[in-house]
C-alpha cells in the first residue's frame, strides 16, 4: 500500500514500486549543493518518467528548469508542489536518514488548461498555494517566541562565563535590536522552516518585505526575489540548511513605487547551530550594492566599447588589407600612419617607406603639376572631387603593350572645430583597364565613324556624280520636247515619227526622273539609319505648299492623261498657317503622287484627287476606311519642343486617292517594309526599289504621326498620312489668298516669257553649262556663265553690282540715289544682273566661297544694286541689299543644303531638276516678281 501523499516522515526506498507506479517518478540525492542544479544527477528514472521522454526536458538549461531543479534540492518544506512542464510534481524525502527525495508526477494539466505552453514559470498565486500547502504539513513550526527561548538558552550557556545575569539578557538583545535598527545594512533572521524571524528597517526597505506578521508565512521571501536570481536564492538556502555560510549578490524584486527595475543586495548568511549542531536559525545582512553595480555596468560598458573599438580597428585593417582598393590614411603633421598592400603594389613602395616616402616621385611626370595641385587643395581643407592620374609604375594590356597605370584617387578630410584638417583618408582605385577600354572604345568609334564618313562621302559622290548627268539629260530631252512640240517642218508622212520622238524623250524624262527618286530615297535612309534626320519647323501655309507642289506633275500628269484634282476639307478652315518642316511633308507627299500616277497612267479611267484637312485630335488607329502604320502615340511629343512655338497643338492630314490597280489586303501588308513592294510582280512591271513608302512611314513617324491605306484590287488606292503641327497666327501683313484652281494657273513656259531676266551661271561642268543656259535662253532671258567662282567674281566686277569707289556705305548710298535717278538703270558697258545660280562643288574656288566673299563685298560696299535692281528677299532684317544666289548642286543631303544657306545662299535647288521646278524657287528671291505674286 502506497504511503500517504500528505505523509511527508522519511520512508524507505523501494525500487520495484517506483519502477511499476505509472507516475513518471525519479529520485536525487537530499539537500545537494548549488551545483547540483546545474550538473544534474538521476539516481532512478522509473519506466514511465523514461517513456515520456522527461530527462531531456528536466536536463534542459533555460531558467525554469534551473527554478525547477532548485526546487528539487530545496530542504525543508518550501512547496510540497510544483508546476513544470505542463505536470504537478511533488517531493518527499525518503530514506532512514532522508538523505534521498523522490520526486513524482501528481497531475498532468496539459489537456486541461495548459495546451502548447509549457515550461510555465511560477507565479505569485502558485507560490501562496505552496505557502499554504505548507502551513497545513505536519512538520514542527516554532513560534517566534518558542526561537527565542532556544536561542535566549544557546546564548546564556555559551555567555555563562561572562558572568552575564539572565535578567540584563533581554534588555542586552533590545540594545542590539535598537543599533540593528539604525543601521543601513539589512540585518534579518529566518528559521530552517523559511519564516522570516526578525529583520530591521533597511532589510524591509531593500527587500519590500511587507511589515504584518500574518504575511510571514514559510518562504515567503522567495515571491520577492527577482526571477532570474530565484534559482540562485534556493542553492543558497540549501547551502544554509546543510549548515554552510554562503555570501552572494542577488536582486530584489522593485516595489510599485520605485523606478528601479530590480535591487542589488550582497548577501553574507550563517547557519545559526544549537550544541548538538542542528540549525536553529539563518541570520544574515544585506548591503545596497545598486550603485556598485550602476559603476561596474558603466565601467563594463567602457570595457566593452573599448573592445567593440579595438575590434572594429582590426575589422577595418582586415577589410583594407583584403579590399583591392588601395587605401591610406595621412596626417598632415606626422605623414602616412596607414596604408594597405594593395597601395603599396600600386605606388611600388615598400612597407617601411610611405611614411617618409616623396610622394611626387610616384606620379607620373605628365601628371604631377596637376596632382600637386590636387593634393594641395585637400591638404588645405578645400573641397576636391575625385581625381584621376597615372603613376610610374606600369601594366601591361591585353595588347601585351607596356604603360603607365591609371588611379582614380577620392579623399576625405577630417576637420577639427576650427577647420584644419586632422587627417585625411583616401583611396587609389587602379582604372587602368577602363581606361584602355574606353581608349580602345574610342578608337573602335573613331573608326565607326571614319567609316561612316567615307560611306557618306561614297555616297554623296555617287550621288554627285550620277545627279550631274541626269540634269543634262531630263534638261535636254525637255529641250527637244519642247522643239519639237512648237515645229511645224513636219508634214503629215513625218508626223508620226514626231509623236514616236515625242514619246522617246517623255520616256527619258520618266526614267531619270525616276532614278533621281531612287538616289533620294538612299539619301534619306542612310539618313534615317543614322537618326540624323532633324524636323525643322517653319510656319507656312499648308495649302499653298501642298498645291504648288502639285504644279511640278502638271506636264507628267498632262501627258499620261491623268486628270489631277486638289480639294480643301472643310476642316482645314481654322488651319491656315500652322508650325511644320515643309520639305518633310513633302517628300510624304512626293512619293504618293508619284505612286499614284505610277499605278494610274496604264487604267481606263485616269484620275487622283489630293484631299488636305486637319484634326484638332490625334485621327484613331482605323480612320476612314483606312488602317495606320505604327499608329502608337510617341513617349515624347516632338510638339513640346521650344523651335514648334506655343501654338495650338493639331494634326494635318493628306490624303491621295487613285484609280490605280489597286491591291489585296495581302499585299497592303507588305507595303511598309524596306525593299518591300506589293508583290514581286510590281518591281517589274512598274519597277522601283520599295524604300519609298518605308521612308515615309519613318518621316511621319518622326513627325508625331502615321501612313496608312485602303486599297481594293483593280478599284483603286486612296493613302494617307497625318503629322502633328501647332497653328499659329499668319505673319504681319501676310494676306491669306486663296489658292487659285490649278486649270487656271498660267502655265510655266508662259510665266517664264513674260519676265525678262538677267542670270549668271556658275558651273564647272560643261554639258550641264551649256544645257541650263540653252533652256533659259529659249526663254528671251540674258545668261552668262563662269566656269568657277574666281571668274564669277571676276565677272561681277564688270557687272552693274561692282562700286568702282571707296567702300563706305555713303558712297554707296550716292550711286544708288543717282542710278535711281538714272531713267535707264543698266550701263551700256556693264552686265545686268537679277540672280546668280551657283554650283557649290567647282575647282579653283568653289561655291561657298565665292557666296562668302560676295557677301563681304556686299558688307564693304563694293558690291551694290543700283536702283531699282533686284536684290534677295530672304533677309528682311538686313540693311544691306542682297544679291539673289541660288545653289544649283548635285549636293542633296539636308545637311549639305543647310551649309549652303548658312554659307550665305539664298536657296537650294538639287541637281537633276526641270525647268518648272526651277521656275518657284527663282520666282521668290527675285524682288519684283516676288512683288507680283
Amino acid at each position: 500500500m502506497p504511503p500517504n501523499e500528505g505523509d511527508t516522515r522519511p520512508t524507505l526506498l523501494d525500487l520495484e514500486t517506483l519502477e511499476a507506479d505509472p507516475a513518471p517518478t525519479f529520485v536525487i540525492k537530499s539537500g545537494s549543493s548549488g551545483v547540483g542544479v546545474l550538473e544534474f544527477d538521476f539516481l532512478f528514472c522509473n519506466e514511465a518518467f523514461r517513456k515520456s521522454g522527461l530527462r531531456d526536458v528536466v536536463l534542459a538549461q533555460d531558467d525554469p528548469t534551473l527554478l525547477f531543479r532548485s526546487w528539487t534540492y530545496a530542504l525543508g518544506n518550501y512547496k510540497q508542489e510544483f508546476e513544470f512542464a505542463e505536470r504537478i510534481w511533488s517531493a518527499k524525502t525518503t530514506g532512514h536518514s532522508g538523505t534521498w527525495k523522490i520526486i513524482k508526477v501528481v497531475k498532468d494539466v496539459s489537456k486541461e488548461q495548459h495546451q502548447g505552453n509549457g515550461n510555465r514559470p511560477e507565479t505569485s498565486a502558485s507560490i501562496d498555494a505552496g505557502l499554504r500547502a505548507g502551513e497545513q504539513s505536519s512538520v514542527y513550526r516554532r513560534s517566534k517566541d518558542d526561537v527565542m527561548k532556544k536561542i535566549q538558552h544557546s546564548r546564556t550557556n555559551e555567555l555563562g562565563n561572562m558572568f552575564i545575569p539572565p535578567e540584563n539578557f533581554t534588555a542586552r538583545w533590545e540594545s542590539i535590536q535598537t543599533m540593528m535598527e539604525m543601521s543601513d545594512v539589512g540585518v534579518f533572521e529566518y528559521s530552517p522552516e523559511g519564516k522570516l524571524i526578525h529583520a530591521n528597517e533597511a532589510w524591509y526597505r531593500l527587500s519590500s518585505h511587507p511589515r504584518d506578521l500574518p504575511a510571514h508565512v514559510e518562504f515567503s521571501f522567495m515571491q520577492l526575489v527577482y526571477p532570474e536570481d530565484q534559482t540562485l536564492v534556493l542553492t543558497m538556502w540549501n547551502e544554509l540548511v546543510s549548515g554552510n555560510p554562503v555570501t552572494f549578490e542577488m536582486r530584489w524584486s522593485s516595489s510599485a513605487d520605485t523606478v528601479t527595475s530590480a535591487q542589488w543586495v550582497l548577501s553574507s548568511c550563517v547557519p545559526v547551530l544549537d550544541d548538538q549542531g542542528n540549525v536553529v536559525s539563518i541570520a544574515g545582512n544585506t548591503i545596497d550594492i545598486n550603485a556598485q553595480k550602476k559603476s561596474q555596468e558603466v565601467i563594463q560598458a567602457r570595457v566593452e566599447a573599448l573592445e567593440q573599438v579595438r575590434l572594429s580597428e582590426l575589422k577595418f585593417e582586415r577589410f583594407a588589407q583584403l579590399s583591392p582598393t588601395a587605401i591610406y590614411i595621412f596626417v598632415p603633421k606626422t605623414g602616412m600612419t596607414f596604408c594597405n598592400d594593395q597601395f603599396l603594389e600600386l605606388t611600388g613602395l615598400s612597407r617601411g617607406e610611405p611614411g617618409q616616402a616623396d610622394w611626387l616621385k610616384v606620379i607620373a611626370e605628365e601628371d604631377v603639376q596637376a596632382v600637386n595641385a590636387y593634393w594641395a587643395a585637400i591638404v588645405e581643407g578645400k573641397k576636391s572631387d575625385s581625381m584621376q592620374f597615372r603613376l610610374r609604375t606600369t601594366w601591361i594590356n591585353q595588347d601585351g603593350a607596356r604603360s603607365n597605370i591609371w588611379v582614380e584617387s577620392s579623399s576625405h578630410q577630417e576637420l577639427d572645430e576650427s577647420g584644419n584638417v586632422i587627417s585625411i583618408m583616401g583611396t587609389l582605385f587602379d582604372i587602368s583597364q577602363f581606361k584602355w577600354a574606353e581608349s580602345f572604345q574610342q578608337q573602335r568609334i573613331q573608326e565607326a565613324l571614319e567609316a561612316k564618313r567615307q560611306q557618306e562621302n561614297f555616297i554623296d559622290m555617287t550621288s554627285h556624280e550620277l545627279r550631274n548627268p541626269l540634269s543634262a539629260v531630263v534638261q535636254c530631252a525637255d529641250s527637244v520636247i519642247n522643239t519639237l512640240k512648237s515645229t511645224t517642218l513636219f508634214d503629215n508622212d513625218t508626223s508620226g515619227i514626231r509623236e514616236d520622238l515625242t514619246e522617246s524623250l517623255q520616256t527619258i524624262v520618266q526614267c531619270s526622273i525616276h532614278q533621281k527618286r531612287v538616289i533620294d530615297d538612299v539619301l534619306t535612309l542612310s539618313k534615317l539609319d543614322s537618326e540624323l534626320t532633324v524636323i525643322s519647323p517653319t510656319r507656312v501655309h499648308p495649302v499653298a505648299v501642298v498645291s504648288d507642289a502639285m504644279k511640278l506633275f502638271d506636264a507628267e500628269c498632262g501627258h499620261a492623261k491623268i486628270k489631277l484634282e486638289f480639294k480643301e476639307d472643310e476642316t482645314l478652315r481654322e488651319f491656315r498657317t500652322a508650325m511644320l518642316d515643309p520639305s518633310r511633308l513633302l517628300q510624304i507627299f512626293f512619293n504618293l503622287l508619284t505612286n499614284a500616277i505610277k499605278f494610274t497612267k496604264d487604267r481606263p479611267t485616269r484620275k487622283i484627287t489630293v484631299t488636305i484637312g486637319g484634326s484638332w485630335t490625334r485621327p484613331p488607329k482605323c480612320w476612314q476606311n483606312i488602317s495606320f502604320t505604327n499608329h502608337d502615340t510617341p513617349e515624347t511629343d516632338i510638339l513640346d519642343g521650344p523651335e514648334w512655338g506655343t501654338g495650338r497643338k493639331a494634326y494635318l492630314w493628306i490624303q491621295v486617292t487613285d484609280t490605280g490597280c489597286g491591291m489585296t489586303l495581302d499585299e497592303q501588308t507588305k507595303l511598309f517594309s524596306r525593299f518591300s513592294q506589293a508583290t514581286p510582280r510590281t518591281h517589274v512591271k512598274y519597277g522601283g526599289s520599295g524604300l519609298g513608302l518605308f521612308i515615309s512611314k519613318s518621316l511621319a513617324a518622326l513627325q508625331g504621326g502615321a501612313i496608312g491605306v485602303h486599297s481594293e484590287s483593280n478599284v483603286g488606292s486612296n493613302f494617307a498620312f497625318f503629322i502633328g503641327t501647332r497653328i499659329v497666327d499668319p505673319p504681319a501683313g501676310l494676306e491669306t489668298r486663296a489658292r487659285p484652281e490649278l486649270s487656271r494657273i498660267v502655265s510655266t513656259d508662259d510665266a517664264m516669257r513674260a519676265v525678262k531676266l538677267n542670270v549668271l551661271i556658275v558651273e564647272d561642268n560643261l554639258v550641264n553649262q551649256k544645257v541650263l543656259r540653252k533652256q533659259l535662253l529659249r526663254f528671251g532671258w540674258d545668261v552668262s556663265v563662269a566656269g568657277n567662282g574666281q571668274e564669277a567674281v571676276d565677272w561681277l566686277k564688270e557687272s552693274v553690282y561692282w562700286q568702282e569707289n571707296n567702300s563706305q556705305q555713303e558712297d554707296a548710298d550716292t550711286i544708288s540715289t543717282e542710278a535711281q535717278e538714272d531713267p535707264s538703270p543698266y550701263s551700256a558697258t556693264k552686265h545686268p544682273l537679277d540672280i546668280i545660280l551657283m554650283d557649290i562643288e567647282m575647282p579653283i574656288m568653289d561655291g561657298l566661297t565665292c557666296t562668302r566673299l560676295i557677301r563681304e563685298y556686299e558688307q564693304l560696299g563694293l558690291l551694290a544694286p543700283p536702283r531699282p535692281m533686284h536684290s534677295s528677299t530672304t533677309d528682311g532684317t538686313r540693311k544691306v541689299p542682297r544679291l539673289p544666289i541660288l545653289a544649283v548642286s548635285a549636293n542633296a543631303r539636308p545637311e549639305q543644303v543647310e551649309q549652303a544657306i548658312a554659307g550665305g545662299m539664298d536657296d537650294a535647288i538639287s541637281k537633276p531638276f526641270r525647268i518648272p521646278e526651277l521656275w518657284p524657287k527663282i520666282r521668290g528671291l527675285v524682288e519684283r516678281l516676288a512683288e507680283q505674286q
